[in-house]
C-alpha cells in the first residue's frame, strides 16, 4: 500500500470515529488518523498554526509580516502555552557559535538542527524580535541561561511574560492574524492526493471547524501531560513525572502528524525538568479546569498555578552543579549520580537520573550546616509542608535512617554505610574515588539534626518528537518532507540529555517554518 492509499483508508476510518461523536486527538498514545477534506470549509487561510506558545506566535507573526494570512488555534482560554509562565528566559544556554554549541552539548544534539538553531537564533531570530519591538531584555547573568535574554522589560513576576506575549499577540492581530482560543485541533485534514490541506478543530461550545490552509505548523508542545506516553518512553516510573506547563501537553501534535505518516525520533527517554517536592496534592497543571482558573488569576503571581508541584530545597542544584552541597540517595540508601559533576549533573541530567530510581524518587540529604548555608531552606520547606510534602528529620543519622525505613521501606543499613564512606572520603581527600564519585561540593553530612527531603521530578520539555529538517518540514518514514506540514520543538525532536532552551528553540523553528512557507527560505 502506498502512502496515498494508506492516508485515504486512515481518513475514512477517522470519519467513522468522528461521526460517532468520539473525540479523537485527546489524551491518547496512538496516532490520530487524518480527516478527509469536507465539501465546504468553515474558514480559509494561508497558514494554520496549532498552539500559541512562543513557537506558534513567533510563527504567526513571521507569516503575517510577509503579508500572508494566518490562523492560530489555541486549546486553552489564554495565549502563551507553557512558555508564558516558564522562568521567562529566551536562551540558547548562552552559547553563541556552532563550535560553542557542540562543545557544551557534547555533540549529542542533531548536528543539522543544532547548527541551524544556534546560528538562526543569534543571527536572525533575536534581531527579528528586537526589530519588531517585542520586549526582551538581557538577563544580566554570567552563567548558562542567565547570559541570554528575558521576556519583557523588567516587569515583576509573570508580568514580564505577559508583556512579551501581549506584544506578539497585538502584532499578529494588527496585521490580520486571527487567534481562536478554546479551540482544540483534533486532526489534520488531507485532500484527494493525500496532501495536508488544513485542520479539523473543535471549539469548547461544540462547534466544529474545518480550516483550509496552504500549510500547517504544529507548535503544540510536548507530551509530558500524557502519562501513557511518559510511561512508555521514560521507563517503569515515567508515569510519576509531574507536569510543568499546561495540561494540554499530551503529544497531540506529534500524534496527528504520525497519522499522516510522520517519522518520530530524537531522545524519547530524556527531557528537561526540575526537582520538586513530592506532594500528595492533585496538580493544577494536570487539571484543565483548575489550570484555566489559575491562569485567570492575578497575572503577576498566577496563584495556585504550581499547586501539587512545590519546588525542591536547593541543596542539590539541578541547574548549576557547582552550587551543590547536599547528597541524593535512592530508596536503597545509595548515591546514584555525582551531584556535583559538570558532566554527570549537567542540566537536566539530575532530574533524568531521579526518574530512573525506584518509584521515580530520591531523598535529598543535608545536615544542619547545609540547611543553614542555604538561605531559602526554611521558606522552601514551609512551602512544601503546605503542599503536604514533609521533610524527614532526625537528631542522629541513625534516627533519620529509622524514620525513612518506617516511611518508605528505606534500606537503613545501606544508607548509614553510604554516609559513613562519604564522610571518610571527604576527610581523606578521596571523594573522587568513591564508587559514585564526588568531584566537588565536599560538604560532610556530620552536624545534627539531619534532614531527608523527598524529591521528585517534573518535566516541561520532552525531547522526543517529530523528525524535521533544517527548514522545519516534518519528514515521513523515508525521511522525505511531508508536503505542507511543519513543526517546531518540542512537538519536533531537538535535544538529547543537555537542554538547549525550549522557548528559544520553539520560537526559532516557528520563525524558520514561517519564512520557508512565505519566502522559500529564512
Amino acid at each position: 500500500m502506498n502512502r496515498r492509499d494508506f492516508l485515504k483508508k486512515a481518513s475514512l476510518g477517522a470519519a467513522v470515529v468522528a461521526g460517532s461523536g468520539f473525540l479523537v486527538g485527546c489524551n491518547t498514545t496512538d496516532a490520530t488518523a487524518p480527516a478527509s477534506a469536507p465539501e465546504k470549509w468553515d474558514m480559509e487561510t494561508d497558514v494554520a498554526i496549532v498552539g500559541s506558545g512562543n513557537g506558534g506566535l513567533s510563527a504567526g507573526c513571521a507569516v503575517v509580516e510577509e503579508g500572508k494570512k494566518a490562523v492560530i488555534c489555541e486549546i486553552a482560554g489564554f495565549i502563551g502555552g507553557g512558555s508564558i509562565y516558564s522562568g521567562g528566559g529566551i536562551h540558547c544556554w548562552g552559547v553563541n557559535t556552532w563550535e560553542e554549541y557542540r562543545k557544551h552539548f557534547e555533540d549529542l544534539h542533531d548536528p543539522v538542527l543544532g547548527k541551524t538553531y544556534v546560528e538562526t537564533f543569534r543571527q536572525s531570530y533575536i534581531p527579528w524580535l528586537q526589530k519588531n519591538g517585542f520586549p526582551i531584555t538581557p538577563a544580566g547573568g554570567t552563567r548558562g541561561h542567565s547570559k541570554d535574554w528575558l521576556m519583557g522589560s523588567g516587569e515583576p513576576g509573570y508580568l514580564k511574560q505577559k508583556s512579551y506575549f501581549d506584544a506578539l499577540h497585538k502584532f499578529f492581530e494588527s496585521k490580520g492574524g486571527q487567534v481562536l482560543l478554546s479551540t482544540r485541533v483534533m486532526r489534520l485534514v488531507i485532500d484527494e492526493a493525500g496532501e495536508v490541506c488544513g485542520v479539523h478543530a473543535l471549539k469548547n461550545d461544540g462547534t466544529q471547524l474545518f480550516i483550509k490552509a496552504g500549510a500547517v505548523i504544529l507548535a503544540a508542545g510536548g507530551f509530558q501531560a500524557n502519562k501513557g506516553l511518559t510511561a512508555r518512553y521514560m521507563g517503569p516510573y515515567g508515569d510519576s513525572i509531574r507536569t510543568m506547563g499546561v495540561p494540554y501537553n499530551t503529544g497531540s501534535g506529534m500524534l496527528m502528524a504520525q497519522g499522516v505518516g510522520a517519522l518520530t525520533g530524537g531522545s524519547f527517554s530524556t527531557f528537561s525538568g526540575t526537582l520538586i517536592g513530592i506532594s500528595p496534592n492533585p496538580q493544577t497543571e494536570e487539571n484543565p479546569a483548575a489550570w484555566e482558573k489559575a491562569r485567570g488569576g492575578d497575572p503577576q503571581s498566577l496563584p495556585g498555578i504550581g499547586d501539587g508541584r512545590p519546588p525542591a530545597i536547593g541543596w542539590v542544584s539541578f541547574l548549576f552543579p557547582e552550587d551543590t552541597t547536599g547528597l541524593l540517595v535512592n530508596l536503597e540508601g545509595k548515591r546514584f549520580i555525582d551531584e556535583s559533576s559538570p558532566i554527570d549533573a549537567k542540566y537536566p541530567r539530575v532530574p533524568q537520573s531521579i526518574i530512573k530510581q525506584k518509584r521515580g524518587m530520591a531523598l535529598m540529604i543535608g545536615d544542619q550546616a547545609i540547611y543553614d548555608a542555604n538561605k531559602s531552606s526554611e521558606s522552601i520547606m514551609k512551602m512544601n509542608e503546605v503542599q503536604g510534602c514533609l521533610t524527614v528529620k532526625g537528631d542522629t543519622l541513625e534516627e533519620l535512617a529509622v524514620k525513612l525505613q518506617e516511611t518508605y521501606g528505606f534500606y537503613k543499613g545501606a544508607f548509614l554505610k553510604t554516609i559513613s564512606e562519604y564522610n571518610k572520603a571527604i576527610d581523606n581527600g578521596t571523594a573522587d574515588q568513591l564508587d559514585v564519585p564526588r568531584v566537588a561540593g565536599h560538604h560532610k553530612i556530620a552536624q545534627g539534626p539531619f534532614y531527608a527531603f523527598p524529591t521528585g521530578t517534573c518535566a516541561y520539555h520532552t525531547f522526543g518528537g517529530l523528525v524535521i529538517n533544517e527548514k522545519a518540514q516534518v519528514l515521513d518514514v523515508q525521511r522525505q518532507p511531508i508536503k505542507n506540514l511543519y513543526a517546531a520543538p518540542p512537538t519536533a525532536a531537538m535535544f538529547k540529555e543537555p537542554y538547549g532552551g525550549g522557548v528559544a528553540a520553539a520560537g526559532t523553528f516557528g520563525y524558520i517554518a514561517a519564512k520557508v512557507i512565505t519566502k522559500g527560505s529564512v
